[in-house]
């Protein structure tokens, strides 16, 4: 895995992104107050959910009116350094790739200036009531190609 992260930390120029801030729970901690790692991936998903209500796409809407789902298809997610309970963080998120099968997002965890974790997540599109896998709607890969360097 040590290749299938850059030395990013930040969004590349020009870049759409977005901003999730939050305060590690103490539910979320062991008795260490550490963060335990799969909460990470539950703060990721707030952020994209965030990410997407920021740049115009209502994600309940889109699960409601259109039937259609965003699931994880792919989590890669590289811990730096500990959270702990009650730290405040900043989630910056930002899409890295839209093809008709798959949206990938990557995501920066910072405490202040230190950075805590790296993510990629990728995320395909499917009919909620079979859960089969279909193509990402064209106006949605619209919204986001864009902002993506691909």
């Amino acid at each position: 895995m040590s290749d299938s992260f850059g030395p990013f930390s930040k969004p590349p120029a020009g870049a759409k992104s977005a901003r999730f801030d939050l305060r590690v729970g103490y539910i979320d901690t062991d008795r260490a107050t550490v963060m335990h790692h799969a909460a990470y991936l539950r703060y990721l998903e707030a952020a994209r959910i965030d990410f997407f209500r920021q740049h115009g796409l209502d994600y309940r809407t889109l699960e409601l009116e259109r039937g259609l789902g965003l699931p994880v298809v792919e989590a890669n997610v590289r811990y730096k350094l500990p959270a702990f309970f009650d730290d405040q963080l900043t989630i910056t998120s930002w899409i890295t790739l839209v093809t008709r099968a798959r949206l990938r997002f990557e995501a920066v965890i910072h405490r202040d200036i230190e950075l805590v974790t790296q993510a990629r997540i990728t995320l395909c599109c499917a009919e909620l009531k079979n859960l089969r896998v279909c193509s990402i709607p064209q106006e949605i890969r619209d919204m986001f190609g864009t902002y993506s360097n691909n």
